[in-house]
């Protein structure tokens, strides 16, 4: 089983550029098997994508929905959480003091997805875009099942 992450070269530059300047960064595709534990899959992103290691990442897929891989125990394997050959996006989340927090798709600001991806993690983390049997809390980021329906069956 393999992935394959989307992200732009230097992405760690891409939140010090001021917005008048025009964004030179190259868009990459790194090839990841997720066959492995969490941890290992992570510190290896982390590395061939060159994020800090104090910033906070995750990935998503092209709704927005971002996979809670640190909520994950290092140990587990993530395969679960990826189907085959699909890809994936590098995002970065900086948590502003005031308790609100900034999206950072890591692709070029011309890529056609930037905006949208933007947008839809951000709905995603404030509780408006759900998965159909997870979702996370906004506040903590930990995936919660969604409770089974009760109600009788319409005739």
């Amino acid at each position: 089983m393999f992935i394959f992450i989307a992200y732009k070269d230097a992405p760690e530059l891409s939140n010090r550029r001021r917005s008048s300047e025009l964004d030179i960064s190259v868009d990459k595709t790194l090839l990841v098997n997720p066959d492995c534990p969490v941890r290992i899959m992570l510190e290896y992103i982390r590395k061939k994508c060159r994020l800090g290691i104090y910033t906070h990442f995750d990935l998503c897929d092209e709704s927005g929905m971002l996979k809670g891989l640190f909520q994950l125990k290092t140990y587990e394997y993530a395969t679960d959480q990826f189907e085959h050959k699909k890809t994936y996006y590098l995002i970065v989340i900086k948590h502003e003091p005031d308790k609100r927090f900034s999206v950072l798709p890591q692709l070029n600001q011309e890529h056609k997805m930037y905006l949208e991806l933007k947008a839809r993690v951000r709905k995603f983390l404030t509780g408006e875009l759900n998965a159909p049997s997870m979702h996370h809390t906004p506040s903590r980021m930990k995936v919660t099942a969604t409770p089974p329906t009760t109600g009788k069956k319409k005739a």
